[in-house]
């Protein structure tokens, strides 16, 4: 894009672009110099490679974004005569290594290399909330020299539709001009990682902190109501999904604030480290909610665990009680067996019954199968717990989570005011409406 005088940016095509980078200043040695990068050399590093030299910004000051991996744009970028070799390859290549800190940190920082400043940003990719997409991680590997940044969109992923919120408002900063509008390269960029950086805790905030909000609802509200065995296994599952969400989550935040503390030690302008400055506050605000969303999630097991622990050993007692009672039946069945069983005179049944001993014995057996019957019944080994009726149970618990969010999105009343009509009678009540005084019996 183009900057012309009272800050208004408007789009610029490709015939603009070419002339803009025949003005870039290069260095001649770059045409004689040999480079190539050996599959066996895996610790050649950009900043090895590109001889790092200073030149001071000039020339109109512009911005190009495109996309990686479409064939026009590794083309145009492969045949740049403007650009360094192996800042060509990094910016097309999200997995060629820009300095050997990658290695130690697991993610990349801004270096100064080929007489400009070679950093990525990191940032999401907006699902669409109607299909049930997922958001995905973006890289934006970018290069600034002079008055120009050129920045290329990588997607670590497969989405139907990029939708970076993010770089999406700077240009419509840009295109609509105005007095907050960057003036220079330096406050672009700052403008871009604080874009970035917002929606990524907007995103993180929805998806993740927002899901743990979730599981606790679910608790709080169906611990006395459900099968606890079966809530802990639904609910277990989710809290495990969410702690690696939640680390991932951390590497990235410590990511950005390693980037944006570079960063501020490269750009200039008072703006600009202002910009910088509210990005490193608000990345340590959203580590302290992460740590705390972390903390919650296991106070939630743990208080799950010890309420299940609480109903096994409820229903323990009852198991307990209740094989006291068949124990009481089984004495009193022995105590029958054993008064007939004496071989005494006067008996019931010991003469002119021939069939007395067979229906004393059946009866018994009938008594013994029904205690059996019931014993299985209520003590017996349950089924276990089905898939389908994991995913039913999960079907429900989330509709109770979209009420309760409908609710919160309608403002629905918490407070039920109650008249004064309703309440029993006070000692308030029996003043008189102009008396001065109080009349005690």
């Amino acid at each position: 894009m183009d900057r012309f005088e009272g800050s208004h940016w408007i789009p610029i095509g490709w015939a603009r672009i070419h002339e803009l980078v025949q003005t870039v200043q290069v260095d001649s040695g770059w045409a004689s110099q040999r480079f190539d990068f050996m599959d066996d050399e895996d610790d050649l590093t950009v900043a090895d490679v590109a001889a790092p030299y200073w030149e001071r910004p000039a020339g109109p000051v512009w911005w190009c974004h495109v996309a990686a991996g479409h064939p026009f744009i590794d083309a145009w970028l492969r045949n740049a005569q403007w650009l360094h070799p192996a800042v060509s390859v990094a910016l097309r290549d999200e997995s060629c290594l820009i300095s050997e800190r990658m290695k130690y940190l697991l993610y990349e920082v801004p270096v100064r290399v080929a007489g400009g400043l070679l950093f990525e940003l990191l940032g999401q990719s907006a699902g669409d909330p109607f299909v049930d997409e997922d958001d995905i991680p973006i890289v934006l590997r970018s290069w600034q020299a002079q008055n120009f940044l050129i920045s290329v969109l990588h997607i670590k992923g497969s989405a139907s539709c990029v939708n970076v919120l993010g770089i999406t408002e700077i240009q419509e900063l840009l295109s609509g001009g105005g007095y907050n509008t960057p003036k220079t390269i330096h406050e672009v960029i700052a403008h871009l990682a604080s874009r970035l950086a917002r929606w990524d805790d907007r995103l993180f905030r929805k998806s993740i902190f927002g899901a743990a909000d979730a599981v606790e609802l679910k608790f709080m509200n169906r611990r006395s109501q459900e099968d606890l065995n079966l809530l802990s296994v639904i609910l277990n599952q989710e809290i495990r999904r969410l702690s690696r969400q939640v680390i991932r989550v951390k590497w990235s935040l410590h990511a950005r604030e390693e980037i944006v503390f570079e960063l501020l030690q490269h750009l200039k302008g008072d703006a600009t480290k202002s910009l910088l400055q509210d990005i490193r506050k608000s990345t340590r605000e959203m580590i302290e909610e992460q740590e705390a969303n972390r903390d919650r999630l296991f106070t939630i097991q743990d208080v799950m665990q010890s309420s299940v622990r609480a109903w096994l050993q409820d229903k323990s007692l009852r198991v307990t009680h209740n094989l006291a009672v068949f124990g009481g039946c089984g004495m009193v069945l022995s105590i029958i067996a054993g008064l007939f069983g004496v071989n005494l005179d006067g008996i019931p049944g010991a003469e002119n019954t021939p069939y007395a001993f067979g229906l004393f014995s059946a009866l018994l057996f009938f008594i013994g199968f029904v205690l059996i019957g019931v014993g299985l019944l209520y003590l017996g080994l349950k089924k276990p717990i089905s898939e389908e009726q994991v995913e039913v149970r999960k079907l429900e618990l989330q509709e109770l989570v979209n009420l309760f969010q409908h609710e919160a999105e309608t403002h629905a009343q918490v407070h039920k005011p109650v008249s004064r009509n309703s309440l029993p009678p006070t000692a308030g009540d029996r003043f008189p409406d102009d008396a001065d005084y109080v009349l005690i019996a």
